[in-house]
């Protein structure tokens, strides 16, 4: 047994054997009255935590008790999910993993009790209400990591309660190869890290039980996708964070692991497995192919550069002294899943710690995922590395976009996201840092980071616990610093700070020590 499996179990025996987590069903209702995602989604995550743990390691009697109180809940949908219909027939990504995770369960533990109910909810909130449908589900033709996941996690079901092959080709296969197709050549994922591990993550996880119940490869031909990671990361433990992601997201070793046996991709570098807790939403696919697939991966990390077109992004990694700098720029449009008004935007990291930041994914409320979207803080332009241009801030929609270009150095961003306002950025690498220019009518800079900068003249500094950059060229008669406080995705008080000034019309150089 290797050490990642070992220590996966004895995680999974602590929490086993603690309490099963109280459950409040009336925090369904407190999404509607304020908003709020994480009081509900706090304790519907710990009973899933608590499900699996059981499921794999935990008594039945007690086991039994836990499914029968998930067959009991209203939805098995998060309220924030919940349309116009019967919250308990609501399909989201959610539902199908609960379905996922008991009908593997049932197939994994004879001594589940009420074996027939539990089927027949899972049957009846989630594969009939999918599979008998005339209509698609709007994941079905609007394609994220919703598509992969909803159909992954419902096929996957469907093959564990001995669906027909035929019936689970015929609705689930459709939506899966819709999914690849939203792709480029490059295999970017538009929205992130995170949902990259998300949604291909199912992805693999489905392809891999139905080549075993087929013989059927849906991998094959998926090599630039499944390179994502190691092409956007900065340093172990650290990724760029375009959109709503994390700088550290937890990247499951039995996904990376299968990928790389059968696909032969290189790996991210990983210095740290993460542990069943690291995942917020503590998936059941994620867990049980770890321990499955998984093992230690280690890896080193190296200089290089990557630039993948069609998604608009580019990360470069440099060794300067004795630290590994990376720089990652953003392209892209206006209208991505999980969108940010970030075209232009930049990362530059000492060791992997952003110094320069994005500020990834903020809290997810009712409002940011409404009409006041881009009035918080995380995806708002204010609030990443762009400048105003004519006093204008990035407009919203698939109009505004950002192409990307290699240079001999660096890379140049053609940014049309202004109006009648267009932006030249190029960054350029020197000997001891970089070099940014910025052609566009009067503009005026952000530069955003988790450090309050210091300033001093034309100098700026923001001095980090692995390395410190020093911007040169700053317009001392119209700097100023602000700052905000705001949440992160899980709730977490943080502080951004921004330095803004008028471009002074010359080149700006970030020092790099």
């Amino acid at each position: 047994m290797n050490d990642l499996r070992t220590a996966l179990l004895e995680e999974l025996r602590e929490i086993a054997a603690l309490p099963v987590p109280a459950f409040d069903p009336g925090l369904a209702d407190d999404y509607a009255e304020t908003g709020r995602r994480l009081p509900f989604e706090n304790q519907y995550f710990a009973r899933r935590r608590h499900l699996a743990a059981l499921a794999l390691v935990g008594d039945g009697p007690v086991l039994s008790g836990l499914v029968a109180d998930i067959c009991d809940e209203r939805s098995w949908a998060l309220p924030a999910h919940w349309d116009d219909g019967d919250p308990a027939t609501c399909v989201d990504l959610f539902a199908c993993e609960t379905a996922q995770a008991l009908a593997e369960i049932l197939r994994l533990r004879d001594d589940v009790k009420d074996r027939e109910r539990v089927e027949a909810e899972i049957r009846r909130r989630v594969l009939d209400p999918f599979f008998q449908s005339e209509e698609p589900f709007w994941w079905e033709e609007r394609f994220s990591n919703w598509t992969a996941v909803c159909a992954g996690a419902a096929g996957m079901a469907a093959l564990a309660l001995g669906y027909d092959t035929d019936v689970v080709r015929g609705r689930v296969l459709p939506a899966l190869q819709a999914y690849l197709f939203s792709f480029g050549p490059d295999g970017g994922c538009v929205e992130g890290i995170d949902y990259w591990v998300y949604g291909f993550g199912y992805f693999t996880y489905f392809a891999e039980a139905w080549r075993d119940a087929t013989g059927e490869d849906l991998l094959a031909g998926t090599e630039a996708i499944a390179s994502f990671p190691a092409h956007v990361q900065l340093y172990p433990r650290s990724f760029a964070t375009f959109g709503d992601a994390h700088h550290d997201p937890a990247l499951p070793p039995g996904l990376l692991a299968r990928l790389h046996d059968r696909l032969g991709v290189p790996l991210p570098a990983i210095e740290h497995a993460p542990t069943f807790a690291d995942d917020y939403c503590s998936r059941w696919a994620h867990l049980t192919r770890t321990l499955e697939w998984g093992r230690e991966l280690g890896g080193e990390i190296a200089p290089g550069r990557t630039l993948l077109p069609d998604v608009g992004w580019y990360v470069e990694r440099r060794q300067l002294g004795h630290r590994m700098w990376s720089l990652a720029v953003k392209g892209g449009y206006n209208e991505e899943p999980h969108n940010h008004l970030d075209l232009g935007s930049f990362i530059i990291a000492a060791d992997g710690e952003q110094l320069l930041c994005d500020p990834g994914a903020g809290e997810y409320t009712a409002a940011y995922f409404g009409d006041e979207r881009y009035e918080q803080v995380h995806p708002s332009a204010a609030w990443h590395s762009v400048p105003t241009v004519e006093g204008a801030a990035q407009q919203v929609g698939e109009d505004s976009r950002a192409e990307l270009v290699y240079t001999d150095d660096g890379v140049d961003a053609y940014i049309d996201a202004y109006g009648d306002g267009a932006l030249l950025r190029k960054f350029t690498w020197t000997e001891d840092g970089i070099e940014l220019f910025d052609a566009g009518p009067e503009l005026t800079e952000s530069f955003v980071s988790r450090i309050r900068p210091e300033t001093e003249g034309d100098r700026a500094t923001w001095t980090g616990e692995r390395g410190t950059l020093v911007l040169h060229g700053v317009d001392p008669a119209t700097v100023r610093i602000e700052d905000v406080e705001t949440t992160t995705h899980l709730g977490r008080p943080e502080r951004l700070w921004a330095l803004r000034f008028d471009f002074p019309g010359s080149g700006l150089r970030f020092e790099l020590l």
